[in-house]
């Protein structure tokens, strides 16, 4: 939703994610110095042979020519990628929306010093409704809640940086024009405001479906996860803590699910520890269910490309 209202300024051009910090940033060890041709190279074909680049929409081939030629440092092959996308959509400025970006903001805020940080916070229990639908997500509660925990934990970590922006999902669908994101705060960029290109009616309807779509005992394990950062950030809590017996049976639930998804993915897993290099190939083992069961015309072309 956010990026989607950000993307109709004319000036400014979201990218979808591109799982910077996860494909790339955290396996740097693995793939080495990038001012090695050699390391560039093994990097650039991983990264852009991925499902999740794909998605961009980009002409791969004029990309990697791009970060062939320039990403000579991991900061400078995950600008090429962004700059690549804001060209591609004709507009002088930046960003990018990976989750998972969260974890490591504070590198962020220093590679891009009058970067904005633009922190979306929403209602814990709305979050693992939403997690509770998604097939790619953890089935236990406790698993869900504790993303939620661990995600705003990690950017909350950059609110001391002059660029951090908490914006809260219920103000932004209900009253957007509340909520501090305007385009002097973001571009420093006054003809933006006079050109910008609303999204229309903001949809509401999934606000507050934690009620409906929680049991009890659900909201309650989702309360007692969050912890007191919900409360600090606005969020009351509505039920009794929960029983211990309750407790060990979430624990144990979790712990469940979690073993289950390893060994359901151990290929993903081997790829990651033992070839941290072959990014492609682990995104496909780890995938590779979620493509069968719901195919997507870039999933449906990866998945030919590793089965054949």
């Amino acid at each position: 939703l956010l990026r989607n209202l950000l993307n109709r300024h004319p000036s400014l051009a979201i990218c979808g994610e591109t799982r910077f910090y996860g494909y790339v940033y955290k396996r740097r060890r693995a793939f080495g110095d990038l001012r090695d041709l050699k390391n560039r190279r093994r990097l650039v074909e991983q990264y852009l042979s991925t499902e999740r680049i794909g998605r961009l929409g980009l002409d791969l081939e004029r990309l990697g020519d791009r970060l062939l030629r320039d990403a000579d440092s991991y900061r400078a092959l995950f600008t090429c990628i962004l700059e690549c996308y804001a060209e591609s959509n004709g507009k002088p400025r930046l960003g990018e929306k990976t989750p998972h970006h969260a974890l490591f903001t504070e590198t962020l805020s220093d590679w891009y010093p009058g970067a904005k940080i633009i922190h979306l916070l929403r209602d814990p229990r709305d979050t693992v409704a939403s997690l509770k639908r998604m097939p790619w997500a953890p089935n236990a509660i406790l698993e869900n809640a504790g993303i939620w925990l661990v995600f705003n934990r990690a950017a909350r970590r950059s609110r001391h940086r002059p660029g951090y922006l908490p914006v809260h999902y219920e103000s932004l669908v209900t009253q957007p024009e509340k909520e501090p994101y305007s385009s002097e705060m973001l571009l420093q960029d006054r003809q933006g405001a006079e050109t910008y290109s609303p999204l229309g009616t903001v949809i509401t309807q999934r606000l507050g479906k934690w009620r409906e779509e929680l049991t009890t005992g659900e909201i309650a394990l989702t309360e007692w996860a969050a912890g007191d950062l919900m409360q600090d950030l606005g969020y009351e809590r509505v039920a009794a803590s929960p029983s211990v017996l309750a407790l060990a049976r979430g624990v144990s639930f979790s712990v469940f699910d979690a073993v289950h998804r390893q060994i359901e993915q151990f290929p993903c897993i081997w790829y990651r520890w033992m070839q941290p290099t072959k990014i492609a190939k682990e995104e496909f083992w780890r995938y590779r269910r979620l493509w069968q069961k719901a195919p997507t015309t870039s999933g449906l072309r990866y998945w030919n490309q590793y089965v054949k």
